[in-house]
């Protein structure tokens, strides 16, 4: 089951230090534009032992997308969700930062 979208929040170290969670699922990186909707620049996966919450630190990290200021998630209940739904929503939205026609 793929849950509903959660967000926005802001992408920064100290937000995404503090979360505390290992949920596994869809990220969203942007920015908030018109209507006060996610401009969305960068949509991933966290699969690992950490979750979103590790991936999410790992682009900080590594400073990717010094535009993004802003976050959202969408919890899945399995890998393979997660893969199906993130390949989905890069083909939706086709973001700035992914590789298209992967």
């Amino acid at each position: 089951m793929i849950h509903p979208y959660q967000g926005h929040y802001e992408y920064s170290n100290e937000v995404i230090s503090n979360w505390n969670s290992r949920v596994i699922g869809v990220y969203y990186c942007g920015y908030v534009g018109l209507e006060n909707k996610l401009a969305i620049l960068y949509i991933g996966k966290g699969t690992g032992e950490n979750g979103i919450r590790g991936r999410l630190l790992d682009h900080l990290r590594n400073d990717n997308w010094p535009d993004a200021t802003h976050f959202g998630y969408q919890i899945c209940d399995n890998i393979s969700e997660i893969e199906e739904w993130e390949a989905s929503e890069i083909k939706t939205y086709k973001p700035k930062y992914n590789e298209q026609g992967r």
